[in-house]
């Protein structure tokens, strides 16, 4: 699996995952007493996935590219608050149409265009 390091603590060992296959963040901690990786934020990196109490583990990983993707997290985040404050503000004067209000309306345009070319 591919992915993105969202966080880390390099003292520590840890980390969090974005996966491609947009599933659950990975989780990364070095316990082994093999060296260890020092994996940072924008990280791109290669790991094997697997589920541990119903979590998911980045183990193995190897950096493909050291900062690729730096800022993400941030990214993310701004996008994020962005949508809430559409969804809490709507633009004045928006005109909400139902899905059934709107399916009435195409049948009437249908119609009217028959009874015109009829």
């Amino acid at each position: 699996m591919n992915g993105v390091v969202l966080w880390s603590d390099a003292s520590q060992h840890k980390a969090v995952i974005w996966c491609e296959d947009q599933g659950d963040l990975a989780f990364y901690s070095q316990k082994q007493p093999q060296a260890p990786v020092d994996l940072y934020e924008g990280d791109l990196v290669c790991f094997e996935l697997t589920l541990q109490n119903n979590t998911r583990l980045a183990v193995n990983p190897q950096i493909l590219e050291e900062s690729a993707c730096r800022g993400l997290a941030q990214s993310l985040n701004s996008a994020q608050s962005q949508a809430v404050e559409e969804r809490v503000y709507p633009v004045e004067g928006a005109k909400i149409i139902s899905f059934a209000a709107r399916a009435k309306e195409k049948q009437r345009e249908v119609a009217s265009r028959r009874l015109r070319l009829g």
